[in-house]
């Protein structure tokens, strides 16, 4: 109740000001679509991605079953052509936005990302592996499940000296509440660590 008194006192305050319409059920918001159904909410960005795969030409791409091979070493790459930095940058910061709603390419986006200042091919190849990942799973997102539990659970990881450039480790963790997604992140270590078992702390302190 006092948070609905709250709401309408702040309503009120505001329309001395502006002209306010209540809105409906919101369904649509900054490219990302809201479904309401008696299990929770589901967000996605399915026409986001539609759009992206016809602005980048590759609609008809073959999709992908991960969004980055295990096994592919971008840092290792000075020899390839250099590519439009701009374009480059502009692909990876609409990737970020999907990996709002679509939290299994954040590794691969975080991987990417490393190299906005100086593109190659090979890593604008990589770049289009995430695109076709996604022509793939067009529909994935997240689901906000209704639970009256709200149990806080977090998990993290590391590995150890990933990149063969400058030896630093990559880390990523997520955070459920209620057992719904709310927090998620995949990046760099800022430092260079000594040990896995270093790496796992940094991840952990990360994670909370």
């Amino acid at each position: 109740m006092k948070c609905c008194f709250y709401r309408y006192e702040m309503e009120k305050s505001l329309g001395y000001c502006w002209h306010l319409l209540r809105a409906r059920r919101l369904k649509y918001f900054l490219g990302i679509e809201v479904a309401h159904s008696k299990q929770g909410i589901f967000i996605s960005q399915q026409k986001y991605v539609t759009d992206l795969l016809k602005e980048t030409g590759k609609t008809a791409c073959k999709p992908a079953s991960t969004p980055i091979d295990p096994n592919l070493r971008l840092e290792d790459v000075e020899k390839d052509a250099t590519v439009d930095k701009e374009m480059y940058q502009r692909l990876v910061g609409r990737l970020i936005y999907v990996s709002h709603t679509q939290s299994d390419i954040a590794y691969a986006v975080s991987v990417i990302s490393q190299f906005i200042d100086s593109p190659k091919e090979a890593q604008l190849q990589a770049t289009y592996r995430v695109l076709q990942y996604l022509k793939g799973t067009p529909c994935k997102g997240i689901m906000l499940k209704r639970n009256g539990a709200l149990v806080l659970e977090a998990y993290t990881d590391a590995n150890y000296a990933g990149s063969i450039i400058d030896r630093k480790s990559t880390f990523g963790y997520c955070t459920f509440l209620g057992g719904n997604l709310v927090t998620w992140r995949s990046k760099k270590h800022n430092v260079v660590v000594r040990s896995s078992a270093e790496a796992e702390f940094r991840a952990m302190a990360q994670g909370v």
